[in-house]
């Protein structure tokens, strides 16, 4: 995935929604999403996704009980090329997954400046709560809580940190220099590659 970091607008007032997106299948989790803008009216909530081919009888539960909250609205199918767009006019990109690894949407939207909503269950390596790129939460009280207590300048400095993060840790352009500067050290020795100690170090 090609990643080019920009700066969005960096104010929560300014961005129009809590953006989710995904399929709909029991691994997201339609359940906590119901029960997190239910306890939210006053917030905008845009999904974006589709019914998987294997849905299971509990999310078609929770997707029918969304779609009759006045303030959640459903977005449809998101092609590639509509992701950031997508993203860059959230609040937050909300994930409610049971289980998940480090997803393509959270580098997504680190890229256009936006925080990350996220139970504990999925904070891959704990960089959520260790930068400070979002909010990490135990159930849909602690959220709302957290939510609450969030200032605008909390806010602004998630954003920032997002943006610094994903540039430090996953921009293309500084990774393929370093693996170059690699490469270059890379001279064979006794038919076999020099370690990177020993490279740096003749």
């Amino acid at each position: 995935m090609y990643l080019n970091p920009k700066s969005s607008d960096s104010s929560r007032d300014q961005r129009a929604y809590i953006g989710w997106l995904g399929l709909f299948q029991y691994q997201k989790n339609l359940k906590l999403l119901y029960e997190i803008a239910s306890k939210l009216p006053h917030e905008y909530f845009l999904v974006a996704g589709k019914e998987s081919n294997d849905i299971d009888s509990d999310t078609l539960y929770y997707l029918d009980k969304l779609k009759n909250l006045q303030n959640v609205q459903f977005y449809g199918f998101i092609k590639r090329d509509q992701v950031l767009p997508f993203l860059a006019k959230a609040k937050f990109l909300l994930n409610t997954s049971h289980y998940e690894g480090f997803s393509n949407t959270f580098l997504e939207a680190m890229v256009v400046g936006t925080p990350i909503l996220t139970s504990t269950k999925v904070n891959p390596d704990a960089i959520i709560s260790e930068f400070n790129l979002g909010i990490v939460y135990s159930n849909a009280a602690d959220l709302i809580t957290q939510l609450e207590q969030l200032s605008p300048k909390a806010y602004e400095l998630m954003s920032a940190n997002v943006l610094e993060y994903v540039t430090t840790n996953h921009d293309h352009r500084p990774l393929t220099e370093e693996l170059l500067s690699f490469l270059d050290c890379s001279k064979p020795i006794n038919n076999r590659k020099r370690t990177m100690s020993q490279l740096c170090n003749t």
